[in-house]
């Protein structure tokens, strides 16, 4: 998406920077909390992060005592 959905004047006419769309699935965000950081709350990775990648690793048996 260009930035100029994103940027809205204020009333003095300097531009800020809102998000009007989610970066991730393109849905329109309606909180403010959502339109500074730029995801929904589905889609934040803050609060949704993505799983650690798991490895198969072939390890020796311990020695009994």
């Amino acid at each position: 998406m260009a930035d100029t959905q994103n940027n809205q004047p204020t009333l003095d006419g300097t531009p800020i920077h809102r998000y009007r769309y989610c970066r991730r699935c393109g849905r329109p965000l309606t909180a403010e909390a959502s339109r500074r950081i730029g995801y929904g709350d589905e889609c934040n990775p803050t609060r949704h992060p993505t799983p650690a990648a798991t490895r198969q690793v072939d390890q020796d048996q311990l020695p009994e005592d």
